[in-house]
């Protein structure tokens, strides 16, 4: 499989069978994750794999504590642009909702889903510490795509986890883990179950002349 197939086959999975993976695999995955590129190879992130109780106790931490905040906005955003970008995000969501109701699938644990892990047997938390540009944050980023990459081309499935970062602190102190460690994201990751109606949601992406502007004259 070229490098490009696997990029555009590689989906979010939110329904895991039960088995755990094995660690050499989790390592391997993780190790591509290193390789990502970062300032100066200085490497300024820590890669947290959870399972059995302590990923159950941070599932609990998001449950108790979830609460979406807004991001920062340097500029603020045009209101044609933001118009745009919510007619997508409706577009999507509507269509994801007709399929998972036309399958009968269980709204509501869809939703809980977000709060713990997705049901997979790991998590990874991906974490960096502090960086005044910005530059370590999205290196660890970038970290993240590599491990998610290298779990599917491995027969993994993963999905991105936000609401780690928003109960961050949280987390931290049910890990205890030092207050200088950013927690960017969560990962969860197992093997696919072939047979939920929430892993065949149709995928779509834009034409990419859409959002491609050409500058070279």
């Amino acid at each position: 499989m070229s490098m490009i197939d696997l990029i555009k086959q590689r989906r979010s999975i939110r329904a895991y069978r039960p088995e755990i993976p094995p660690r050499e695999l989790i390592l391997e995955c993780l190790e591509a994750a290193s390789w990502a590129p970062n300032p100066t190879s200085q490497q300024p992130w820590q890669f947290i794999v959870l399972a059995g109780k302590p990923l159950q106790a941070v599932c609990r931490a998001i449950k108790e504590n979830f609460k979406p905040v807004p991001g920062p906005q340097v500029v603020p955003i045009n209101p044609v642009t933001q118009e745009m970008l919510d007619r997508r995000k409706k577009k999507h969501f509507s269509e994801m909702m007709e399929f998972l109701k036309a399958q009968h699938y269980d709204m509501q644990s869809a939703a809980d889903g977000n709060f713990r892990f997705h049901g997979a047997p790991v998590g990874v938390i991906f974490g960096v510490y502090p960086c005044k540009d910005q530059n370590y944050l999205k290196s660890t980023v970038a970290a993240m795509q590599n491990f998610m990459l290298a779990a599917w081309s491995r027969g993994l499935g993963t999905c991105w986890m936000n609401a780690v970062s928003i109960c961050q602190e949280h987390i931290k102190r049910e890990l205890k883990l030092e207050d200088d460690l950013i927690l960017v994201d969560g990962i969860a990751v197992g093997y696919p179950d072939p047979d939920s109606p929430i892993n065949k949601i149709p995928r779509e992406r834009l034409p990419v002349e859409a959002v491609v502007r050409w500058m070279d004259t």
